[in-house]
């Protein structure tokens, strides 16, 4: 029988919607003895925004991450730092180095050169990178969102130009918004999996940052990068 949860290996159909998987992946987890240390469980999730969509990399192998940068990209400072915040208390709590991105370039909105900051964050000889980028998504639904979001997926891109072009266009303040989730290998380069959240208001984003970082690192634990 094959594992209903097994990612495709083929860019074109790596990524495929799933509806409000975190709960039966968290279930998961916990059964085979992965509890996530650092976060609480949220009683209550029936309208808390959750993964839709997850993609892995063809031939992504485990790596083994001494030290992990978590970048935020957003004008949103609190949703930024939450988000980093959240990430780093897990990782340490599994007795990982991790550190903020904020800790190092505190100011996104006012970047003379953006490659001189990715420089800034490269610097402290990480190895593993988490990136939470928030999309604006008004103007657009959760069908386009989607489609947008897969053909990406589609087109190779390394770290370092991802999150240089990412600072250049970061996205202007909205109603609605989309959380893009990342784990990347600085070594290769290399996008490892990706994770998208549905569109959400920035408010119930910010205050449900706990659950999708828990689900970030569930499925992360899951697919046994992390």
């Amino acid at each position: 029988m094959t594992n209903p949860r097994r990612l495709p290996s083929s860019r074109s159909a790596a990524s495929r919607p799933r509806r409000r998987p975190a709960d039966l992946l968290v279930a998961a987890a916990l059964a085979c003895g992965l509890a996530l240390p650092g976060l609480p469980t949220s009683p209550a999730r029936a309208d808390a925004p959750a993964l839709m969509d997850t993609w892995r990399g063809p031939g992504s192998a485990r790596p083994e991450f001494k030290k992990v940068l978590v970048v935020g990209i957003t004008r949103n400072a609190p949703a930024r730092r939450r988000f980093e915040d959240l990430f780093v208390s897990i990782l340490r709590g599994r007795e990982s180095q991790a550190i903020t991105s904020y800790s190092l370039a505190p100011d996104l909105d006012n970047i003379p050169d953006p490659e001189k900051v990715v420089e800034t964050l490269f610097a402290g000889q990480v190895d593993g990178v988490i990136t939470v980028r928030l999309v604006s998504l008004d103007g657009r639904d959760e069908a386009q969102w989607g489609e947008a979001w897969r053909k990406e997926l589609d087109e190779p891109v390394r770290i370092r130009p991802y999150v240089t072009d990412s600072l250049r266009r970061l996205a202007p303040d909205a109603d609605l918004h989309g959380a893009e989730f990342a784990l990347w290998d600085v070594q290769t380069g290399e996008r490892l999996w990706a994770g998208r959240s549905g569109p959400v208001k920035v408010k119930k984003l910010k205050k449900s940052a706990t659950d999708l970082v828990q689900d970030v690192m569930t499925e992360l634990r899951f697919r046994a990068l992390l």
